[in-house]
């Protein structure tokens, strides 16, 4: 199994799940010992009932975040929460937002996704500070709005 987009990847919400089945050729669970069906690996949320799961869900190996990093610089920080939800860290907010369509798309790309523990993540997270901070506030505002009006009525589900 891969990280890696394609036969045998392993989306982020599955990596942290304790049914996953690590070191298999091919991705299954306790859900889906014949194999993890496409639609979650292409990114839908393992949350609830899903045919042919057995009654079997997503259930977070820790309660404490686990971050994920997109690409690589500038790079996108997302995390999944224990309600297996993804948040994105959005720096010209500084906060962090529900966005669990974004993370489909990254997944359904040819983007690299590691896992950051906790400092890494914390680091990232003061570098884009450290810039919010040094940007014209003027020009610190007009971004935000126009992040703002730009994500204005998106379903972030």
């Amino acid at each position: 199994m891969t990280d890696a987009p394609g036969p045998g990847r392993i989306p982020p919400l599955c990596r942290v799940c304790t049914q996953l089945h690590r070191g298999m050729d091919v991705p299954t669970c306790d859900a889906f010992p014949d194999g993890i069906p496409d639609d979650i690996l292409d990114g839908s949320l393992h949350v609830d009932s899903y045919p042919g799961d057995r009654g079997i869900a997503f259930l977070k190996t820790s309660p404490d975040p686990s971050h994920f990093m997109a690409g690589s610089e500038p790079g996108t920080l997302f995390r999944i929460t224990c309600a297996g939800s993804y948040e994105r860290y959005v720096p010209i907010l500084d906060r962090w937002d529900l966005d669990n369509t974004f993370i489909r798309y990254v997944i359904s790309q040819s983007i690299p996704i590691k896992s950051l523990d906790v400092s890494e993540a914390e680091a990232f997270v003061d570098a884009r500070r450290t810039c919010l901070e040094s940007m014209n506030p003027c020009m610190r505002e007009v971004r935000r709005m126009m992040y703002l009006c730009s994500h204005e009525g998106e379903n972030q589900e």
